[in-house]
C-alpha cells in the first residue's frame, strides 16, 4: 500500500510540475542497432544566456531555466523507423523519427500543464536533422541541425510551497558529435529566435542497452 501511495505522488508531480525540455541526443538517436532498442543515461550542460532573474512577462515570477540536466532515454527502432520518450530530469517527452544509414530526422515533444503565461501555447519539442559519417563499425562522427520550442521551469512562488510552471523560448542550432560503440561526447549550440540569447550543450550519454543489429 505504502509504494503504492508513493507512485501516486510521483505520478502527480511529473504532471503539475514544470517541464524542461531542451533538443535531445543527436548521436543516440542514431546509434540505435536495427530492430533493436536502447536504454540510455546521459547529462547535459548548459552554458550561456540561461534564463536568470524575474521572468520576462511577470515580475513576481523567478526565472530557474537550469544549467543542466540528467537525461534517461527509451529509444526502440523497427527497420528504419524510431519511437520513444526521453526523460528529461522529471519532464517527459514523445520522440519519433526515421534514419537510414547516413541521415536521420528526429522529432520530440508533449504539452505541458501548467504554463506561466497563460496564453502561451503549451507545446514544446521539435525537428533535427542529422548526417553521419560512420568512420568505422565502432566509431561515428556527425552533424545535426534544429528547430525548437525550448522548454523550462519558471518558480511562481519564489522559492515556496507550490509546484513549478513551465516557460518556453525558440530556439535553432547546430551541432557535432563523436560516438564510440554505446557512449557519445556531443556539442550543440542554439540561438533563441525571439531574444539575442545564445546557448551552448555538452551532452555526454551512454546507451546501457542495446539491441542487436539485423543484417
Amino acid at each position: 500500500m505504502k509504494w503504492i501511495l508513493c507512485s501516486l505522488v510521483w505520478v502527480m508531480a511529473l504532471i503539475l510540475a514544470g517541464c524542461s525540455n531542451h533538443p535531445p541526443s543527436a548521436a543516440q538517436f542514431m546509434n540505435v542497432n536495427k530492430n533493436g532498442g536502447s536504454l540510455v543515461l546521459g547529462g547535459v550542460a548548459f552554458v550561456g544566456d540561461v534564463h536568470r532573474g524575474t521572468y520576462r512577462f511577470e515580475s513576481d515570477y523567478f526565472d530557474a531555466e537550469d544549467y543542466g540536466a540528467l537525461d534517461i532515454s527509451l529509444l526502440m527502432r523497427f527497420d528504419h523507423f524510431i519511437f520513444g520518450a526521453s526523460l528529461e530530469n522529471i519532464s517527459i517527452s514523445g520522440i519519433a523519427g526515421f534514419r537510414s544509414q547516413y541521415v536521420g530526422l528526429q522529432g520530440w515533444g508533449l504539452f505541458a500543464i501548467n504554463t506561466v503565461d497563460r496564453d502561451a501555447v503549451p507545446f514544446f519539442g521539435g525537428l533535427m536533422l542529422i548526417e553521419e559519417y560512420p568512420v568505422n563499425e565502432n566509431f561515428k562522427l556527425g552533424f545535426s541541425e534544429h528547430i525548437s520550442r525550448n522548454a523550462y521551469n519558471v518558480d511562481e512562488n519564489l522559492g515556496g510551497i507550490g509546484f513549478y510552471s513551465t516557460g518556453f523560448y525558440n530556439e535553432f542550432g547546430a551541432g557535432a558529435y563523436l560516438a564510440f560503440k554505446g557512449v557519445s561526447l556531443e556539442f550543440r549550440y542554439g540561438r533563441e529566435i525571439d531574444e539575442p540569447r545564445n546557448r551552448f550543450y555538452f551532452m555526454i550519454n551512454y546507451a546501457f542497452m542495446n539491441g542487436e543489429s539485423s543484417k
